[in-house]
């Protein structure tokens, strides 16, 4: 097959992996498409005396057209017959790329591709390391990360954690590849202690967080939708913000969710009240999303704004739109649902998830124990508790 502009654009995208398409007349040059839907192109090939076969990405569709690729791929079948190692000669010349120009490839070739978190991973990048982007690889070393991580971690441990996780992949993934061949600067730093965070609506604070969504204008539609589906749901914020309409059984009341963090599809039951909401929704019949915005994505993207402003006005500003989903399953256990149960309605893959609920348990079990006491144990009567009869005279 020769890869055209329409080959790549009607390439069919694979339910999981990736697939190869190869040029017919280009010995060589092939388009990459994952499951994700990602496509690049890429060259693969055997250096002449070394008998080593590669396999170097060129680069990203549409970022780079099928010209511009085929180009690429000649060059690097050329070197190969002149039994010039391609990849050896690219990672040679990545010795002085810049910061930026590694964050730049591990987005394209490895975030993007493979992460539904790769927005948060560009955020990071650019929040924590943004005066490091001009910087060579090599200036970079282990007290440059170490310092970074106590900065951060200064207020926010955890997420520090988190940074230093990503640059530590980033790296990992770049000698992997072959881009870089010095040392991992992220490697060995010792994590900031993290507690598991189990924060979620009190009834009183659901209340003020209710009066704070009425209190939304009319052209706020989408917060005062949005938080109370994610209450009423339990979804995870990218599932509902990238949920589209082909996925909503009104008849069935179900949600469909194609893609979840568990890797598998999954079906979820929605209440009267949830159905109310969605019967609403202006977006209705109007766009494929049901909640449509002005993004690379089409859809929501970031709804963290609207929530700081609910949040403050509410008075509960520690509360992270992931703490409704902990309310929803606060709520269930307080209601005497099973952990299985509950694990169910918030798809979670493993039941040691669900598990840190049931602390939560703790209150219908004393009163199960407290019954079971007193049958096994009955109260001896008092006294004071038998009836007086009647006194004879002699």
């Amino acid at each position: 097959m020769n890869i055209t502009k329409r080959t790549v654009e009607t390439a069919r995208v694979p339910e999981s992996g990736q697939v190869f398409i190869r040029d017919s007349t280009d010995k060589g040059f092939a388009l990459r498409v994952i499951a994700t839907g990602a496509k690049s192109f890429v060259w693969e090939g055997r250096v002449k005396g070394t008998g080593r076969n590669v396999r170097l990405t060129i680069g990203q569709y549409p970022d780079m057209t099928v010209a511009q690729a085929r180009v690429r791929a000649a060059a690097m079948r050329v070197a190969a017959k002149e039994g010039k190692d391609p990849s050896a000669e690219r990672a040679q010349a990545r010795q002085v790329l810049k910061f930026g120009e590694l964050v730049d490839w591990y987005l394209e070739n490895h975030s993007r591709p493979h992460k539904r978190s790769w927005r948060r991973d560009e955020r990071r990048f650019h929040v924590h390391f943004n005066a490091w982007m001009t910087r060579r690889l090599s200036d970079i070393k282990l007290d440059d990360v170490t310092r970074a991580h106590v900065r951060i971690g200064a207020t926010k441990p955890v997420e520090a954690n988190r940074a230093v996780q990503l640059l530590r992949g980033m790296f990992y993934a770049a000698i992997k590849g072959g881009i870089w061949r010095g040392d991992n600067p992220a490697k060995g730093i010792r994590a900031f202690k993290e507690q598991r965070r189990e924060r979620f609506l009190t009834p009183d604070e659901l209340q003020r967080v209710n009066e704070a969504l009425i209190e939304e204008t009319d052209g706020n539609w989408k917060s005062r939708a949005y938080f109370p589906l994610l209450l009423l749901t339990g979804l995870r914020r990218s599932e509902l913000a990238s949920l589209r309409w082909d996925c909503v059984d009104m008849n069935s009341r179900t949600l469909r969710l194609p893609e979840t963090k568990t890797g598998k599809t999954h079906t979820e039951p929605i209440s009267s009240p949830a159905v109310q909401i969605l019967e609403g929704l202006p977006s209705r019949g109007m766009s494929e999303w049901l909640f449509p915005a002005e993004s690379a994505s089409g859809h929501m993207a970031d709804p963290f704004p609207m929530w700081d402003r609910i949040r403050k006005r509410a008075g509960v500003p520690d509360v992270r739109i992931h703490d409704l989903r902990h309310t929803l399953a606060s709520w269930m256990v307080a209601q005497g649902f099973s952990l299985p149960m509950i694990g169910r309605a918030l798809n979670h893959a493993r039941a040691a998830t669900t598990e840190r609920y049931a602390h939560l348990q703790l209150e219908p079990v004393r009163q199960a124990l407290e019954a079971t006491a007193l049958l096994m144990f009955p109260a001896p009567a008092r006294d004071s508790d038998t009836e007086a009869g009647p006194i004879e005279e002699n």
